[in-house]
């Protein structure tokens, strides 16, 4: 559900004359909060085997850090135009994967 909720945020987004560093910005941020807000759960049903893989959250978190470092160049050397073209693609393949998912009820 929080993963259809972030493909809407980054459709309505679309909607706004935001810069892509805001866009990014804000996107990152909700998921954020939705992930932060599902934590605690996750840590109370599961907080043992939450542990018992802090070997791969911790290549996985590296992995976020090292992504994010690199990604901010990248971003800056991706025209505007361009920016909103490529998202717009990916919000529309992304939302009509979740479609044809929703229909065959998975």
């Amino acid at each position: 559900m929080s993963h259809d909720l972030v493909v809407a945020v980054a459709a309505a987004l679309l909607g706004f004359d935001l810069r892509k560093e805001s866009f990014v910005a804000t996107a990152t941020a909700v998921a954020l909060v939705i992930d932060g807000a599902r934590l605690p759960v996750y840590l109370a049903q599961q907080g043992r085997d939450i542990l018992d893989a802090w070997p791969t959250i911790a290549v996985a978190v590296a992995g976020v850090l090292a992504g994010t470092l690199g990604g901010v160049p990248l971003l800056r050397r991706i025209p505007e135009t361009a920016y909103r073209r490529i998202v717009g693609v990916l919000l529309l393949l992304l939302g009509s994967y979740m479609l044809l998912r929703g229909l065959q009820g998975k």
